[in-house]
């Protein structure tokens, strides 16, 4: 089995998109005040805006999430490099996260509990087709547990 990866959608970082436009819309309308406090405000509220936006933006594209014959890995590379990852038979739990706005653009969130880790688990924020990333993960974990069941003979129920 090869390694599949996804990168997530940028909507799916909709909150820093949106606060971003939006500050950035009522920093403009400060602009047509005559007053040169509300200019250096303006100017300050359009510069945050669209740092925001791009955030949002860079966030996505520092996400990649990969999907492998023994794991999951979310790998964050922006500033600093951050690797999560969850071998496949200490997933306990295989859940999908949606919201509207994800349900009406085909995107969401598919978490991976773990059992047994330091971590709470891994999590594919964004992904697109969220029921087939799912089912992707749950094939993966089934091929894994009949692979450690063949090779353990000796855990296997005798009939």
């Amino acid at each position: 089995m090869e390694e599949v990866c996804w990168k997530p959608v940028v909507w799916a970082f909709w909150d820093g998109i949106v606060g971003g436009a939006l500050l950035a819309a009522v920093s403009a309308l400060l602009l047509f005040y005559r007053f040169a406090l509300a200019h250096v405000i303006a100017v300050a509220g359009l510069a945050l805006g669209a740092a925001m936006i791009f955030l949002a933006v860079a966030r996505a594209s520092a996400n990649t999430y990969f999907l492998t014959k023994s794991h999951v890995r979310r790998v964050y590379r922006l500033i600093v490099v951050r690797v999560d990852e969850a071998p496949l038979d200490k997933i306990t739990n295989v859940v999908i996260e949606q919201g509207v706005l994800g349900r009406i653009l085909g995107f969401g969130d598919v978490r991976c509990d773990t059992a047994g880790t330091a971590f709470a688990g891994v999590l594919f924020k964004g992904v697109k087709r969220p029921e087939s990333v799912a089912e992707a993960i749950r094939g993966r974990i089934e091929a894994a547990r009949r692979q450690i069941g063949q090779a353990n003979p000796a855990s296997s129920p005798q009939g």
